[in-house]
């Protein structure tokens, strides 16, 4: 009998340290591997396009999409994780997007109760 919760002991330890060491190495993803801010866009069609180098701060709605723009290069992002948080751009930017320092404030969720 011993022997069985032995064997439970060391397999929630085991279950426990791999689900640490999982949202140690992603802290900003959901466990299915999703960013906490939304997903990269599929298509700049539609969506706002902000120049970078002229704002520091940026409101959106939840699930809005913008194409972000700075020194020719560009990218699109659609703000569907997490809602009514601030949001780094260096933290979605793609590696290599030359930027300035901006922030993007999401709203609210409609479909949030709270």
């Amino acid at each position: 009998m011993n022997l069985i919760h032995t064997f439970k002991g060391f397999a929630a330890l085991g279950l426990a340290v791999v689900s640490a060491a999982t949202f140690a190495a992603a802290p900003d993803t959901f466990a299915n591997g999703q960013s906490f801010y939304g997903q990269p866009g599929r298509d700049s069609a539609g969506a706002r396009v902000v120049q970078v180098g002229s704002v520091q701060t940026l409101n959106v709605r939840y699930g809005e999409t913008v194409a972000f723009s700075s020194a020719g290069q560009q990218f699109v992002w659609t703000f569907d994780g997490l809602d009514n948080r601030p949001v780094d751009l260096a933290k979605i930017a793609p590696s290599g997007f030359a930027a300035k320092p901006l922030t993007v404030y999401v709203g609210k969720n409609p479909m949030n109760r709270r």
